[in-house]
């Protein structure tokens, strides 16, 4: 059996920010319509493109639209039992999460296409290397990575 996970690494490595955002949102909302029944999915499909749409009216200085829009957020929110509205909890909660997943892979990705391929570092070990070829002498690099972990790590 053939592990695809590199193929894939590969493959979403050269999509965008959007692209990643779109499809892990996409992901999540596949999730949801598996997990919970599909009103409460079209609930919290619509109270995102809602929400979504206000700040995008309100960036743009569409003040009246934006509190329309604000307003009929969260009418339709109060409206919610609390199961539905500890469902639209946790399925922002995954959301934001995600597009802070999202956020750092286009970061390292950026950072990587950005710098030399050479001069990045794969692991510690290759850090440590180049530190002491540098000068720093390993006494010196442990005592410094010692002080770095608290003392309570220990006690477990």
């Amino acid at each position: 059996m053939t592990d695809t996970t590199d193929d894939i690494a590969e493959e979403i490595s050269f999509q965008s920010f959007e692209d990643d955002c779109r499809m892990l949102g996409s992901l999540l909302q596949e999730v949801l319509q598996r997990e919970v029944r599909s009103q409460i999915t079209e609930k919290v499909e619509r109270t995102r493109i809602l929400a979504q749409s206000a700040c995008t009216m309100r960036n743009a200085g569409i003040e009246d639209v934006a509190e329309v829009l604000e307003k009929q957020l969260a009418s339709e929110i109060s409206k919610m039992s609390l199961e539905e509205a500890l469902i639209l909890a946790r399925a922002f909660s995954h959301y934001l999460n995600l597009m802070g997943v999202a956020k750092t892979h286009h970061r390292v990705r950026k950072q990587r296409n950005d710098s030399n391929e050479a001069s990045l570092s794969k692991s510690c070990d290759d850090i440590f290397n180049q530190l002491v070829h540098g000068g720093v002498s390993p006494d010196e690099l442990y005592n410094t990575v010692c002080k770095q972990v608290p003392s309570w790590f220990f006690c477990f």
